[in-house]
């Protein structure tokens, strides 16, 4: 079945400011979110290593200890 009016325009002009203004909306809340997203893996990043190296340090320490005690 075709179109009556395949010429008619999908959206009126005025309507599309307010779509190209939603569309331009959207991808800032789609950066911020990947923002944030990225923040918060680097935070986690950052306890891991900070972990990693407390239990260096422990592991450092009672090596230490081994070596003088022989």
């Amino acid at each position: 079945m075709r179109a009556m009016n395949p010429t008619e325009p999908v959206c009126s002009e005025s309507a599309l400011p307010r779509l190209k203004a939603n569309v331009y909306d959207l991808g800032l809340k789609q950066d911020e979110d990947g923002r944030l997203r990225r923040i918060r893996d680097l935070e986690h990043e950052n306890a891991l290593l900070m972990r990693m190296v407390s239990e260096t340090q422990i592991e450092l320490a009672r090596l230490r200890e081994l070596l003088s005690s022989n």
